[in-house]
């Protein structure tokens, strides 16, 4: 390898065979190509094959075929920062000295790791993990300081420890995920008043009067919104106009609000769904009270829902890719507690800060506009109008028509509708893993008696108080685990400081922030003695070069299955017909 201060940076990158391993990805991806297209082609035995079960025919003349993968899209992204130090120094020494005559020159290298991660302009945070037992009262020791969260349940103490981390200078960010481990949950209150899952259970109420119009027709339509309230419309030019002319009908009446829903909105999106700056969790109260609708409206109507997590770019792609996929996730576990099905819920992959960089966003910009959520019912083909009536006095929403309630998939009219009414659970229970839990709607908490917060509030509690369970209530839904059940805990920091982690009782570090530099050193050094008259003249001569390389890489590949060829196909069909002579 030649002297490091006589390469250039080229020179540096090929000897660290950086084009090599660029290569060799792209090769990966395409060697997996090739297998997955030999793999189809060795199931064609099986097609082929005549099959008594079948009818003396073979899955090809069922018209089956086996799928043929391509990679629709495949990317290799690989930044690097190159840091190049050369140190000099120069010692004189005079002395009486009898020696003479010595020239020598010495080398050696070494190397040294510490932490350094850069990609771009945005410095790469580190991250940390901790398993938080659902019962634990221990604390998290960092660089000498404890945090000891507090709280009355389980997400209230990490809720605590996030704040408490978050206050020091170098934690970034941090994020919980909640147990994942299964009970056999159930209650024996109305279904659409109580919602259960396998890990949660939800009370659901309403203050107002709500419904929901389904507009596909542009035709004249008598709506009845009570028994005191009919609007008239009239046909207009089109689908679009003639729902905007609906809603504009009855926002003219005094009482009500209306809100309009396209099926295919220009902008992208149907609804969002806000977070705050390197949060995954939704505090706007009016985002949860929309969340909690929604779900409502996707049982009612059976639509399929997508939800895309984004993020700005204000981190690295790494950190907002997983950011943006947690959000994602965030507002799938809202609408599963809730009641909506699993199959109805689609995750669209998140590209993290993809969306906010094709908008013209720079690296590290800061925009809440892509701190979000975007929620879409992709196979709607209506427009839809929300319809609330006004809390204060309240409006009555009732008697409605049309009523297509029963059958939601035609023409213009109501196919939801939420009436009021009180949240009287007493004599209904809750049964988790074999124990028992009446409902209690009292006041506590600071919730008022009959809420749907209240009913959360003293279920938590009563769960608290034994020794197997663990709860913890966020607004009206509870989540359920077992006393020795964990949270993950994911800690991020952009600080280049060393950090050190220790837990206590039922707090438990599974992996330390990494400190990961690798820098090469080379230092030379040369001594010259001359002699003058019994005097020694010494020269000292130093140099030192340090070499830094960092970097990142990432590959991005979209797998799809695409219809044989045709050619493919006749072989075979010709193959088939041989094989019958």
């Amino acid at each position: 390898m030649p002297a490091l201060e006589d390469m250039t940076p080229g020179q540096i990158l090929a000897d660290a065979s950086v084009a090599e391993f660029i290569k060799q990805l792209g090769l990966g991806i395409a060697e997996a190509q090739t297998a997955l297209d030999h793999n189809s082609v060795a199931q064609m035995e099986a097609f082929t094959r005549i099959e008594a079960s079948l009818g003396g025919r073979s899955l090809l003349e069922l018209g089956l075929l086996p799928a043929f993968y391509h990679y629709q899209y495949a990317d290799i992204s690989v930044s690097l920062q190159i840091r190049l130090e050369v140190t000099e120094s120069d010692e004189f020494g005079f002395g009486i000295d009898a020696r003479f005559g010595r020239n020598g020159q010495s080398a050696s290298s070494s190397q040294e790791s510490e932490r350094v991660e850069e990609s771009g302009s945005r410095m790469e945070a580190r991250s940390a993990r901790l398993a938080y037992r659902a019962n634990a009262e221990g604390a998290i020791i960092v660089n000498g300081a404890q945090v000891t969260p507090t709280g009355n349940d389980p997400f209230a103490r990490i809720r605590n420890l996030r704040e408490r981390l978050l206050e020091r200078d170098d934690i970034d960010a941090v994020f919980a995920d909640p147990p994942d481990r299964s009970l056999n949950i159930s209650t024996d209150a109305p279904s659409d008043r109580v919602v259960v899952t396998d890990r949660s259970v939800a009370f659901l109420k309403t203050p107002q009067y709500r419904g929901l119009l389904a507009i596909r027709e542009n035709d004249a339509t008598q709506f009845v919104l009570n028994g005191d309230t009919t609007v008239e419309t009239t046909a207009q030019g089109g689908l679009a106009e003639y729902a905007e002319h609906v809603l504009q009908q009855i926002d003219n009446e005094e009482g009500f609000d209306a809100y309009i829903h396209p099926p295919n909105p220009d902008r992208g999106y149907s609804w969002r769904i806000p977070f705050g700056h390197d949060e995954d969790f939704v505090t706007d109260d009016e985002a949860r009270r929309f969340v909690v609708l929604l779900a409502r409206i996707l049982i009612a109507t059976s639509e399929r829902v997508t939800l895309e997590g984004m993020t700005d770019r204000t981190g690295s792609p790494a950190y907002n890719l997983d950011l943006g996929a947690r959000r994602g996730r965030t507002i799938r576990r809202m609408l599963l507690e809730n009641g909506v099905p699993e199959g109805q819920i689609q995750m669209i992959t998140s590209r993290g800060e993809g969306r906010a960089a094709d908008a013209g966003q720079q690296p590290g910009a800061q925009n809440a506009e892509w701190r979000t959520v975007w929620i879409n019912t992709p196979d709607r083909t209506a427009y839809w109008i929300g319809v609330s009536g006004i809390l204060e006095p309240q409006t009555v929403l009732a008697d409605v028509s049309p009523d297509i309630r029963a059958n939601p998939g035609q023409g213009n009219g109501f196919v939801y509708l939420w009436t009021p009414a009180p949240l009287d659970l007493s004599g209904h229970q809750v049964t988790v893993d074999g124990q028992e839990f009446g409902l209690s709607g009292a006041a506590g908490g600071g919730q008022a008696s009959g809420a749907a917060e209240a009913y959360a509030y003293n279920l938590t509690a009563a769960i608290n108080a034994t020794s197997e369970l663990r709860a913890s209530r966020v607004g009206h839904v509870v989540h359920v685990m077992r006393a020795t059940d964990e949270y993950a805990i994911q800690l991020y920091s952009r600080s280049q400081r060393e950090i050190s982690l220790t837990g206590s009782e039922g707090m438990r570090v599974t992996e330390e922030f990494s400190r990961v530099r690798t820098s090469q050193v080379e230092s030379r050094e040369g001594q010259r003695t001359t002699v003058s008259v019994g005097a020694t003249l010494n020269y000292r001569e130093s140099r030192q070069f340090g070499l830094e390389v960092t970097g990142n890489s990432q590959i991005s590949a979209r797998l799809a299955s695409v219809p044989a060829p045709d050619e493919f196909k006749q072989a075979i069909q010709i193959l088939q017909a041989e094989r019958r002579s």
